[in-house]
């Protein structure tokens, strides 16, 4: 029998703390890359790294684009060495209302994935929720995406990078984000709880068990 459970995918993105003294190593052993025009409080995102994680069972792949080199490293750590500007979003592929199936290349619609009620899903479709901070601890205040599409033009894997564009994404100031991004894997993005984390990011989608 299948059942639902909440998908917290997202508990995490914009944080990046860590050492101000650490290495930045991700696993792909190089940084990812990025152009986005425009900013969210008036604040811009000039991309220093970004990188993308895939969660087990959900399917569903997170993306962290910063303003700071060696996002991986710092995600793993627990404080925060200087303020990192970050977007953070996820990806989801609903073959149908409850079976999500591996992100492939595609637009993706955006959704209100956080304020869903339990145990209810947008339905089949390819679907992203994200948020925008500017993070000067672990536990930052992010300010949600209201709308806009995500591109994905090539699918991640742990060799593979991720690329995306960004359409228009909007915000409730009146802000905007547009532009393409190349996110290289790092498996601290594969769970949910990374020591830090949080800018309330938990985008809620039912998975089968």
């Amino acid at each position: 029998m299948m059942k639902l459970k909440r998908w917290m995918a997202l508990g995490l993105l914009a944080c990046a703390c860590g050492s101000s003294t650490s290495t930045p190593t991700p696993d792909a052993g190089r940084a990812g890359s990025g152009t986005i025009d425009g900013g969210v409080n008036g604040n811009p995102l000039a991309v220093k790294d970004a990188v993308f994680g895939i969660t087990p069972g959900s399917l569903n792949v997170n993306v962290v684009a910063g303003n700071q080199p060696g996002l991986c490293n710092l995600l793993t750590g627990s404080t925060v060495p200087t303020p990192v500007t970050v977007f953070g979003f996820g990806l989801l592929n609903l073959a149908t209302a409850t079976a999500p199936v591996a992100v492939d290349v595609g637009v993706y619609n955006y959704v209100d994935l956080f304020h869903l009620p339990p145990l209810t899903s947008p339905g089949a479709g390819r679907w992203w929720d994200g948020a925008f901070a500017v993070a000067t601890n672990c536990t930052p205040t992010g300010t949600f995406a209201t709308g806009g599409t995500i591109n994905v033009t090539q699918v991640g894997s742990g060799t593979t990078d991720l690329k995306v564009t960004l359409n228009n994404i909007t915000f409730p100031d009146g802000g905007t984000l547009s532009g393409s991004v190349t996110a290289v894997y790092c498996s601290a993005l594969q769970t949910q709880t990374p020591p830090c984390g949080g800018i309330s990011l938990l985008a809620r989608m039912p998975v089968t068990e």
